[in-house]
């Protein structure tokens, strides 16, 4: 089975390969950038999610690439990546810039030596085995309240249920935040808006719910989803709301959280104690995925969560993943205070 670092690398020589093939006929801009801005994407969620896993979210390619330097990657492979970086950005960002295939082809060249060079530094998370590819569909909602300044985003599963939907999670937004996700969901490749993307039907049950704002559709790791909307979330604006809305009160919005933070922590250090894991996993739940741990339900879910990961031995520990989202059947699944499973390496979520 490859590691996550082979895998990585082995995207950008597949991404190499197709900007060769595209000058054997003629060929766009936009036919370079639909290459570029994807691959460029996953690498920053990569540097994120496996090389830094316990570093803010908050952080951007620029600085995560400069962080490179302390686990001891060679200058001229750290200049590679920000080559990279910067033709993204002038792919992204100046469309009346020229980009030629040959300068692109030259910076994927550098960027799948520099890759292949991170994989020789001996971190854990890297050399772990890259875990199978679970991709979540996730409806996501957004309503105004005017009278409170609030946005509320609602992230929902596709269900047989009558409304088409299961509900996973909550965010309260200050209404002037949408300036700023609005353009990092519409720019992001995971994510698809718009009543096209969702469904007449969908479009139409949101958007008559209330001061509708928008809504899309999210196709792939549910963590990174969780990313970029927890860095907008307002505690003060979550506490103003009805307890039962909020999200610190909701089972599943607390739940997954501290199974995203539980990934982070275990890949960062995998042989952390008990206590260790404890303090480390509320920590970056409350900071990095906006869920308040310290409430008698979110005590209860974090000791699940630890359960899981004890039982994973310390040599498995780094490939864990998660979460992930299955169906719950009382038959497979007997009676469950909590209701997350271990598959392997795992962290599984089960939803009704």
């Amino acid at each position: 089975m490859k590691t996550r670092g082979e895998t990585i690398t082995e995207d950008a020589k597949h991404t190499l390969h197709k900007l060769r093939v595209l000058t054997h006929q003629s060929f766009s801009r936009a036919d370079l950038s639909a290459l570029i801005e994807p691959f460029t994407s996953r690498l920053e969620y990569y540097l994120k999610s496996v090389v830094f896993p316990t570093m803010s979210r908050r952080m951007g390619l620029n600085d995560l690439i400069d962080n490179l330097s302390s686990l001891g990657l060679a200058a001229p492979h750290v200049t590679s990546l920000h080559t990279l970086r910067q033709l993204y950005n002038k792919s992204k960002h100046d469309p009346d810039v020229d980009l030629t295939s040959q300068e692109c082809i030259r910076s994927f060249e550098a960027a799948v030596v520099a890759l292949r060079a991170i994989t020789t530094l001996g971190i854990t998370s890297i050399d772990a085995p890259q875990e199978p590819s679970f991709n979540t569909v996730v409806y996501v909602g957004f309503w105004d309240h005017y009278v409170g300044g609030e946005t509320e985003v609602g992230l929902f599963l596709p269900s047989n249920h009558w409304m088409g939907t299961t509900p996973i999670s909550t965010f309260h937004l200050h209404w002037t935040s949408w300036d700023h996700l609005k353009p990092a969901l519409a720019d992001h490749p995971r994510y698809s808006r718009g009543e096209e993307a969702l469904s007449s039907t969908l479009w139409k049950s949101f958007s008559d719910e209330g001061d509708f704002l928008d809504a899309g559709v999210w196709e792939g790791d549910v963590r990174e989803l969780l990313e970029l909307l927890s860095t907008h979330n307002d505690e003060s604006l979550e506490e103003a709301v009805i307890p039962f809305l909020a999200r610190r009160n909701n089972l599943i919005s607390v739940g997954i959280a501290l199974v995203s933070a539980a990934v982070d922590t275990v890949r960062a250090i995998p042989t952390a104690t008990e206590a260790d894991l404890r303090d480390g996993i509320s920590e970056r739940a409350k900071t990095e995925y906006a869920a308040e741990v310290q409430t008698p339900h979110g005590q209860m879910i974090l000791d699940s969560v630890i359960n899981c990961v004890e039982s994973i031995p310390h040599n498995e520990r780094a490939a864990i993943s998660g979460p992930a989202f299955r169906i719950y059947s009382k038959e497979e699944d007997g009676e469950l205070d909590v209701p997350i499973k271990l598959a392997g390496t795992t962290l599984t979520w089960l939803v009704s």
